[in-house]
This record gives C-alpha cells, sequence and structure tokens, in this order.
C-alpha cells in the first residue's frame, strides 16, 4: 500500500515497455487502520529510452480521469479504452478518503483492441 500527500503520485518500473491494458486499485487493507482510499486519479506513462511522459486521454485527446475506490476492500478494474506500451506508469490520485492510500494492479494483456503509442 502507498500513502502520500497532495501533489504525490506513485509509479511502477516493469523493467522493459510492456503492453497494458488497464489498472485494478484497492484502499488500505488493514481492518484497524483509518479507511483510506483513492477516489479518483490520472495516469501518466512512458517507454523505455524516453523521457518525456504520455498523458492517458481519452479518444478526443482530453486528459481522462479514472474512478477509483469507494470503500477500501472492493477492487476497481479501470480498462483502458485504448491499450497503451509503456515502461513506466504513474497514478496520480485528485481525490480521496482520509488520505490518498492505494494498493493497485497493472493489467497487461497479450491481444488488446487498439493500441496507443
Amino acid at each position: 500500500a502507498w500513502n502520500k500527500q497532495q501533489d504525490s503520485w506513485i509509479e511502477v518500473d516493469l523493467l522493459e515497455n510492456k503492453l497494458i491494458g488497464g489498472i485494478v486499485t484497492w484502499g488500505r487493507g488493514s481492518n484497524d487502520a483509518v479507511p483510506q482510499w483513492v477516489k479518483s486519479f490520472n495516469v501518466k506513462y512512458r517507454v523505455d529510452g524516453s523521457n518525456d511522459w504520455n498523458n492517458y486521454t481519452d479518444t478526443g485527446g482530453s486528459l481522462l480521469t479514472f474512478i477509483g475506490n469507494e470503500e477500501r476492500y472492493q477492487p476497481v478494474v479501470n480498462d483502458f479504452e485504448v491499450s497503451i506500451v509503456a515502461r513506466y506508469i504513474r497514478l496520480y490520485p485528485l481525490s480521496w478518503n482520509y488520505g490518498p492510500t492505494m494498493r493497485w494492479e497493472v493489467l497487461g494483456c497479450t491481444q488488446c483492441k487498439s493500441i496507443s503509442h
């Protein structure tokens, strides 16, 4: 789990470019802890060898805000409308309950409908 204050992000390095089809998020998992989860977030990504971060956008080119969790235990799956190729992925929390704490997983795919480069 990850917990950081406003204007922060969390990043994963997949060690090589991978085909990514979405993100799964959960809130803080401990029963005795303050109930924390991320309600909404943006995604940025970049490929191996590049220093340029790309915003994940909708098909019209507008920055896409993903809907996160409403409680801490149930996973929320956000399938990407257009899959991406990336080595690095960052999530930027926009709103949260008690604190921007989250668990998350990247969804790879072997056959995706569309690919954004």
